[in-house]
């Protein structure tokens, strides 16, 4: 969050005063008018967390969207929980894998969770900031100046937090249900213990779980994009995946060309070789039938000089 708008923490609409914030004060405060909402000075040290405090839509929109700490629930605010470090392990071991399969799949875009989507459901309207959400080939793209989606995210990724059952819930049941009424075609959660990891695919209006072939996660929003489940725990180097079929397709694959290349050209090398050293062996053994058959007419020529018949 800005240091400004830590130091004056929240502008609020004259109704937000009015109502039953969740937000308790230990000591008074002043409100100073503006134009158009009422401030609150606040030193660092006695800010309250703002997550569950209700503003409207677009007060959101112009103070909270920006701080990528929160999402907007219907009228609430949600505070995305903070990763640990072995949860930012597995978010770019995935990130690294989707930056090689965009390089080949120049139509697909990618975003992390500083651009969110707005989804109006039966639940009402959230506003949602996946930690991670691509957008395939077919689908509205996002433009430079976009700060948000203004469709519906092809795939949408969690990396869960585990701080607190709550957070857990969020993700694998709030979300789930919030995205499969939007229209998300896929949805992963990517738990770094494993416990509750899960890949969903929309299927007749429903998030259906995909069931891994041989261990493999394939996805059908991203052509040809596929994993092993076991790897993102195990996270190998890249350049380890190069002789596995699954990733040959797309990782490393200017590499894998540069190899091919290399292999082909040391392989004509060697087959030129060859085919010298054949042209070479040939050459030496009709150089030696040349000397045999010479050697030869010299004995002969010698025992006809021997018989006296050399002149004939």
């Amino acid at each position: 969050m800005p240091v400004a708008q830590r130091q004056y923490n929240f502008l609020l609409f004259n109704d937000i005063i009015r109502s039953n914030s969740p937000i308790q004060y230990t000591k008074p405060i002043i409100p100073i008018k503006t134009d158009k909402y009422y401030q609150y000075p606040l030193d660092v040290d006695d800010e309250p967390t703002l997550d569950g405090l209700h503003v409207p839509e677009e007060v959101y929109w112009e103070l909270y969207y920006e701080d990528t700490l929160y999402e907007w629930n219907n009228g609430i605010l949600e505070v995305k929980p903070v990763s640990d470090y072995d949860g930012c392990l597995v978010e770019r071991w995935i990130n690294q894998l989707l930056n090689e399969y965009m390089a080949i799949e120049n139509d697909v875009q990618a975003v992390s969770s500083e651009i969110g989507f707005r989804m109006s459901i039966s639940s009402g309207i959230k506003i949602r900031k996946p930690d991670l959400a691509l957008i395939g080939n077919n689908s509205l793209k996002i433009n430079g100046p976009d700060c948000t989606y203004k469709g519906t995210f092809d795939l949408c990724i969690e990396f869960l937090s585990d701080s607190n059952k709550s957070e857990i819930l969020r993700d694998t049941v709030q979300k789930k249900k919030e995205y499969e009424q939007a229209g998300v075609k896929e949805y992963f959660i990517l738990d770094r213990k494993g416990e509750h990891t899960h890949f969903y695919r929309l299927t007749n209006g429903k998030f259906k779980p995909i069931k891994p072939v041989d261990g493999v996660i394939r996805s059908e929003v991203l052509n040809n994009f596929q994993f092993r489940i076991h790897h993102l725990y195990s996270r190998p180097e890249l350049s380890e995946l190069l002789d596995d079929p699954v990733y040959k397709g797309y990782v490393k694959v200017d590499f894998q060309k540069a190899v091919k290349r290399a292999d082909e050209e040391k392989k004509r090398a060697d087959e030129e070789k060859k085919r010298a050293d054949e042209e070479k062996k040939r050459a030496d053994e009709e150089k030696k039938r040349a000397e045999r058959a010479e050697n030869r007419i010299l004995e002969l020529q010698q025992k006809l000089a021997e018989f006296g018949l050399n002149d004939r």
